[in-house]
């Protein structure tokens, strides 16, 4: 990655920085998109996010943080815990964890990829599980039985000969008994996946980091970070100096021209029915499995919220230069609901009533990007290719502890962007990455 010696992000450029309304309006390619985000179907069952002021004038503070998710919020609250006297703000651009933190599918495993050591997983997961009982959490994190559902009667032959440890193969005839659906040629239901409420946990990464003393600000997007210690972040009502910087924004950070050549913004759409009533959920078998992963090159994840709602969420593809916007939103919620009616014709017809979409960060190895950037005092972490209540949560520990210089042996995983393979920037990665992922939509 080549970075200038001092301006390695720029947001908007000149005429941006001197825009005082620029908060409600888009910057242009290469900046922040600043189009308003609709709420996923977790809003409808969790508290309100706390309300946070917009940032404005000159400060100077010790850490400054761009991304108001998981990562950034689990930074701010172990930071503030490691260095108390620290001034610790988190900049959001948009609402506080309105971005995957809020979208995804409430999904909880154990897994990093690309890491080596096979317990460091169990002790992030083991890491969120401490956070949650501290700060008294309540987000409905439970362990969530679990399908790999196989559509091939080769695929559902291989695995139910290579088992692992506490699995179980489910013939085909049993899930049609159980879910109502015969597009399957079986399933494997492994151990070690939990569930959660994706908007309860952000509510409370917040409050706890509130709680703690750090200042969250939203409506603030970073429109410009000049490399240097201290390093200057631009924003549309003041300039914050701080003597270090973690950028926490994920899918969006190719967006501020960083690490585009080791990352990339990957688009889905969610579909879920109305609240089914404990009939429904029981003649459906959502009783029995929580979770269902369909086991392909584009993942299909069905799954039912703890208060009733049942939703699909699927792979819809790339956007040109790297844009966290989807312009063709009915269309794909077109495909989400035929997606649904293969599956599960008899769910389909009590109706689809919520419907958002959703983006995250990948990269070509689906490794993290977490470390060290710049001259030193920047910091990283993003790219969690699909998967990342647990890693963001954990890396924003980790990126504390080395922030605070506290001992912590995971911290040797913050490698910044060693190991990762580079990927072509637009306009190959369009052309490469549209096609394909066009091909390959499981419809």
């Amino acid at each position: 990655m080549e970075l200038s010696r001092r301006r390695f992000l720029v947001a908007g450029g000149v005429a941006a920085l001197a825009a005082p309304g620029l908060a409600s309006l888009a910057v242009g390619r290469g900046g922040v998109e600043m189009n308003p985000r609709e709420d996923a179907v977790w809003a409808e069952d969790a508290p309100a996010m706390p309300s946070v002021p917009r940032f404005e004038g000159d400060r100077k503070v010790d850490l400054a943080i761009v991304g108001g998710g998981y990562t950034g919020l689990s930074c701010a609250y172990y930071a503030k815990l490691f260095r108390p006297d620290w001034k610790v703000v988190v900049l959001e651009s948009h609402k506080l964890a309105s971005s995957a933190s809020s979208r995804n599918s409430g999904a909880v495993y154990a897994n990093y990829v690309g890491i080596s050591d096979p317990e460091m997983p169990e002790r992030g997961l083991n890491r969120l599980r401490r956070f949650m009982e501290t700060e008294e959490v309540e987000c409905d994190f439970g362990p969530a039985s679990t399908l790999m559902l196989l559509t091939s009667k080769s695929a559902a032959e291989k695995a139910k000969g290579d088992l692992e440890s506490g699995a179980s193969f489910v013939s085909s005839d049993a899930l049609r008994d159980r879910t109502g659906s015969d597009y399957y040629e079986g399933a494997v239901s492994p151990p070690g996946y939990y569930r959660v409420q994706p908007m309860k946990l952000a509510v409370g990464h917040a409050q706890a980091a509130l709680r703690v003393g750090a200042e969250l600000f939203e409506d603030s997007p970073a429109l410009g970070i000049e490399n240097g210690k201290p390093a200057r972040i631009a924003t549309p009502r003041g300039e914050l100096v701080a003597d270090h910087v973690v950028i926490a924004t994920n899918a969006h950070t190719p967006r501020l021209d960083l690490l585009r050549s080791s990352m990339y913004p990957i688009h889905q759409y969610s579909f879920a029915t109305r609240k089914l009533t404990s009939e429904e959920m029981s003649s459906f078998g959502l009783d029995r499995w929580m979770l269902r992963f369909e086991r392909s090159l584009l993942p299909v994840t069905f799954s039912v919220t703890p208060d009733g709602h049942f939703f699909v969420r699927m792979v819809l593809g790339y956007a040109s230069n790297d844009s966290c916007e989807w312009r063709d939103v009915e269309g794909a919620q077109r495909v989400a609901k035929l997606l649904f009616e293969q599956r599960y014709p008899a769910i389909a017809d009590i109706g689809l009533t919520h419907g958002w979409h959703g983006v995250t960060g990948h990269t070509a190895l689906f490794k993290q990007v977490s470390g060290v950037i710049g001259e030193g005092n920047v910091h990283v972490s993003a790219a969690y290719n699909g998967l990342g209540i647990m890693p963001a949560h954990n890396n924003g520990y980790l990126t504390a502890c080395k922030l605070a210089g506290r001992d912590e042996e995971d911290t040797r995983f913050l490698t910044g962007v060693s190991g990762q393979l580079p990927f072509p920037r637009d306009y190959y990665r369009s052309m490469m990455l549209k096609p394909v992922l066009n091909l390959m939509k499981p419809v």
